[in-house]
Parts: C-alpha cells; sequence; structure tokens
C-alpha cells in the first residue's frame, strides 16, 4: 500500500507540473495571438507605411492614410449598439433562445445550449433581436468576450448582460470582430470597467470606444492575413 501510494504521488506529482507548464504554454500563445491581433489592427500589414500621430495616448501612431472613429459611427443608423432584455425570467424548453454574458463563445453559440425566455418577453424587446452577421460583445461578467452570430442563430434575443454591434456596410464585419479583440479597445473597456465583484462596462463606453479605420479594402487584406496566420 505505501509503495502503491508513493508511486502514486510521484505520478500525480509529475502530471501536476506537466499542467502547469502547459498552462503556461497556453497563456503564452495566448498573449501572442492578442499581440499579432493587435499589431495587425492598428499599424496595418506594411512595415514601411509612413505613420502619423493618432491623437490617442494608448494607439500611439497609426499608418498616415487611417481615420480614427468610434463605433457608435460604424454601426447602422436604425440597428443601434444595445443591450438586450434585463429580466428575461426562467428558462422556457419551447421559448426563444436568448444570448447572456456567459455564452459569448463559439462552444456555447447554438440553440442547444442557449437559456430561452417566453415569446412574449422577446415581443417585448423586439428591438433588441440579433441577425445573422451580427457582432455580439460581452459586457458583464467576462466583458470583453466577442463573437459572429451564426446563421442558425438568426433571430433570436440577448439579455442585458451582452450588446449588440450591427457593422454598416462600408465595414467588414470580421475585421471588426478581430478588431473589437484586440487590446486596442480592450484596454479601453477595462479602463472604464464597474463592479466590485462581477465586473462590466457601460454601454456608452462601448459606443464611443475609438478604433483605428482602414479602408474597406485594406480591412479585408488585414482579415484574411490574420485568418491564415491565426489559422481562422
Amino acid at each position: 500500500q505505501r509503495r502503491i501510494a508513493r508511486f502514486l504521488n510521484e505520478k500525480t506529482a509529475q502530471i501536476d507540473g506537466l499542467i502547469v507548464k502547459n498552462r503556461a504554454l497556453l497563456d503564452r500563445l495566448a498573449e501572442k495571438r492578442q499581440a499579432v491581433i493587435t499589431r495587425a489592427v492598428t499599424k496595418g500589414l506594411d512595415p514601411a507605411a509612413p505613420m502619423k500621430p493618432s491623437g490617442i495616448d494608448w494607439l500611439g501612431d497609426i499608418p498616415a492614410h487611417w481615420d480614427v472613429q468610434r463605433l457608435d459611427r460604424l454601426t447602422q443608423a436604425r440597428r443601434p449598439i444595445r443591450y438586450g432584455i434585463v429580466l428575461p425570467g426562467p428558462h422556457i424548453d419551447d421559448g426563444v433562445p436568448i444570448i447572456k454574458g456567459g455564452d459569448v463563445r463559439p462552444s456555447r453559440l447554438n440553440r442547444d445550449t442557449l437559456s430561452r425566455t417566453t415569446p412574449e418577453i422577446d415581443a417585448a424587446h423586439s428591438r433588441s433581436r440579433l441577425r445573422a452577421g451580427d457582432i455580439v460583445y460581452s459586457i458583464r461578467g467576462s466583458f470583453g468576450d466577442v463573437e459572429l452570430i451564426p446563421d442558425e442563430l438568426d433571430g433570436i434575443n440577448l439579455t442585458q448582460d451582452a450588446a449588440r454591434i450591427s457593422p454598416i456596410e462600408e465595414v467588414d464585419r470580421r475585421w471588426l470582430l478581430l478588431t473589437l479583440k484586440s487590446d486596442a479597445v480592450l484596454l479601453q473597456m477595462a479602463a472604464g470597467a464597474i463592479g466590485a465583484t462581477i465586473k462590466g462596462i457601460n454601454i456608452r463606453d462601448l459606443r464611443r470606444a475609438i478604433l483605428p479605420l482602414p479602408s474597406r479594402g485594406e480591412q479585408e487584406e488585414i482579415r484574411a492575413w490574420l485568418a491564415e496566420r491565426l489559422g481562422e
């Protein structure tokens, strides 16, 4: 029994050590991925491009032919940035799917895992309904998570823990998604985070987030380059 106990202690210690190393490796990979995204969406792909001051301290220099713009200026006027249902009620098996803050992850964005509210509550909050291709941004709890709405979730709703972002046609949706994942936006949101235990951001701060803005063609180039570089 003592030999078995010593053997198990040694092996579990080895496994625990490997887990720690793997977690550290994953953290470094995540940091590198974040740095690649942030560099591409704030500095562009041409290292020889002339630069100019952005006028924003945390952003620094940007390519001379780029602009800076508030997020709400890049979204549809008829479908502005907004959060959803404040009181969605208990889960209803045959109800309307709703996205909460913790659902803003690829593994959670499907009809089988989402909570559901009544058709009556959904109808009362029709202005926050989502369409395929919208961007959903977690604003409470694990704020900063951001994903595209897939076709299968067209027409569903969201709660007050998440915000809808509907880009205008002049904006590449996947470029905007990546820019919202970058440190350029996350640092702005973190600076305004509120809440002692459950962190959240004010919807007004999200609307006023400042983004570096290349042309539509360059947005597509950055999006394609990052997709190839990151395997997405």
